[in-house]
């Protein structure tokens, strides 16, 4: 089974990711990759990459380990994937980025768990935590505008259902704990 995690930085993915790790055993597919630092780079503000480069590059490091994540036994548990390169990206109208995702052949995952939240606690959380970490925000944590951008793609795809029949939207603004006990009966381990 392929699930994947999708939702704004700030919505708590590692923390349920963390938690479940505790419970079951997975596969972790985390993106973006090591592989790829040029878009480490772009995420902290040390380099500039152009709009239409940057989506490819991003569609590329998922790519680049689809035969790993194919060929991987049991569960595999997706942090981020192609939904969230459709969800930030600025270049592309809606239409024109799931179409140059649909037509690259990515693996489709059995169930999406996208965690919502509205912008503004993303951005808080976002804020809250680069500031104990002592770390700067990347480009995306500091523009609730965009952020609120990055929710409605993510919306519209569960919407759309795109790539995957099973789409759940959880609201990320439950306690950790309680949003784990869902998330556990959603993949039967309540």
């Amino acid at each position: 089974m392929k699930i994947v995690f999708e939702g704004q930085d700030g919505c708590g993915k590692d923390t349920q990711l963390a938690l479940l790790k505790e419970k079951i055993e997975f596969t972790h597919f985390k993106y973006p990759t090591p592989a790829f630092p040029s878009i480490r780079e772009y995420l902290e503000k040390k380099r500039e990459i152009f709009p239409k480069s940057l989506f490819l590059l991003f569609l590329a490091d998922i790519a680049n380990e689809q035969e790993k994540l194919a060929d991987s036994p049991g569960a595999s548990i997706i942090d981020r994937y192609v939904f969230s390169t459709i969800a930030y990206d600025r270049h592309f109208t809606y239409e024109k980025a799931k179409e140059l995702v649909s037509g690259m052949g990515f693996l489709r995952p059995d169930k999406v768990i996208l965690l919502d939240l509205p912008p503004q606690v993303a951005h808080e959380r976002k804020m809250r935590q680069k500031s104990q970490e002592g770390i700067s925000p990347d480009r995306y944590d500091e523009d609730t505008e965009y952020l609120t951008h990055v929710r409605e793609r993510f919306l519209m795809l569960n919407e759309d259902s795109f790539l995957c029949p099973e789409w759940v939207v959880l609201d990320a603004t439950m306690p950790p704990e309680e949003l784990h006990r869902e998330i556990l009966g959603l993949l039967g381990q309540a």
